[in-house]
């Protein structure tokens, strides 16, 4: 950097310092501004290494860093093994980097995370005490009865562990959603702490289960399949919002859970319905009406077989569009093409939804 630039640099005011740092990677503002003078490294290292994302730095380099910094100050820490193999496993070995120097880590993201890694992980003793923000991303290789015991091992045990977590995102490769049968994820230490939970590409068979463990949960999305035998889940009292993909389910099971949770303020639902009769809109208005008092936004995607929607527009054109109930909450309903869809969504469906 020329002598003129560093003279405009020392113009800027810490406060200045503060915002430019807060809009960068952690990384780049130590590769940029470290070692120019003591003023600029001093302020970097105060200020500017609070977030740091290393999924695309090599392990060499963020060791270079790491050898520098003041780890207690990052509170964020982003890590993946897609681009450099091992990178998560390296930096956070015991014996070179111990992930409990990051006393004030308040959010982890583990992207492209494999099995052995991630049991690693879950069997250090470190206490990350006031991390409050969990992401992790398994790769999309990976066995897929493994990745539903690891699943099972973050959600009821490695999180317990995390005293102050109140969001926590698993996912698997959307190219290949793991599907939990006949399985039963039972625990006995309830968590009081965590209040969103996603769970993308696994479909969950234990959701009374998230339920009772999760008695502070506000926020629920995941793909569930309800069991039949299943009739009374766990009063959640403080749930306000939930998205859930519900497949291969009838009506009357998602009733069961739904009442349940009479504080919802936000349903949406992608709802794959089992015959004709999942279409009523007299059944949907009992839910509503009966059980979620305090709704006030719902939207309803119905996703059906190509051959079926012609009847299905029927149904719903002489159902939703003519009752009371729906024309009074200004109901939208919309006939969604699956070609005109995104990439991630080209199946064809009905989205039925309002606001009040």
């Amino acid at each position: 950097m020329s002598n003129k630039s560093m003279a405009t640099l020392e113009v800027f005011s810490p406060e200045i310092f503060v915002q430019i740092f807060s809009y960068m990677n952690g990384y780049d503002s130590y590769e940029a501004f470290y070692g120019l003078n003591h003023r600029l490294s001093t302020l970097v290292l105060t200020y500017g290494i609070k977030y740091i994302d290393l999924s695309k730095i090599t392990f060499n380099e963020s060791r270079k860093m790491f050898s520098t910094i003041n780890c207690s100050h990052v509170n964020t820490l982003v890590l993946s093994n897609e681009y450099y193999d091992e990178q998560i496993d390296r930096i956070l070995d015991n014996s070179y980097f111990p992930l409990k120097n990051m006393v004030s880590l308040n959010a982890l993201m583990l992207d492209y995370i494999g099995l052995y890694t991630m049991h690693t992980i879950t069997q250090q003793h470190f206490q990350l005490d006031n991390l409050k923000s969990l992401i992790i991303s398994f790769r999309s290789d990976l066995c897929k009865e493994k990745v539903l015991d690891m699943y099972g091992a973050i959600l009821y045990n490695f999180s317990s562990r995390l005293k102050s977590l109140t969001y926590l995102f698993l996912s698997a490769s959307k190219d290949k959603e793991i599907i939990c049968r006949n399985r039963s994820l039972l625990s006995t230490e309830i968590s009081s702490t965590l209040q969103r939970l996603f769970i993308h590409h696994i479909q969950i068979n234990d959701t009374e289960n998230i339920l009772s463990h999760f008695s502070k949960l506000q926020y629920l999305n995941a793909s569930i399949r309800l069991k039949e035998h299943i009739i009374d889940y766990p009063l959640s009292l403080n749930l306000i919002a939930c998205d859930l993909s519900v497949r291969s389910t009838a009506l009357e099971l998602l009733v069961y859970l739904l009442k349940q949770c009479p504080n919802l303020e936000k349903l949406v639902i992608s709802f794959f319905p089992t015959n004709y009769d999942d279409l009523d809109c007299n059944q949907w208005e009992i839910l509503i009406e009966k059980y979620l008092l305090k709704l006030k936004q719902f939207t309803l995607y119905i996703f059906l077989f190509h051959t079926e929607i012609n009847i299905a527009r029927v149904l719903i054109e002489d159902n939703f569009l003519e009752k009371q109930f729906w024309l009074d909450r200004k109901a939208k309903i919309e006939f969604i093409d699956g070609e005109s869809t995104d990439n991630d969504d080209i199946k064809t469906k009905i989205m039925i939804e309002f606001s009040i």
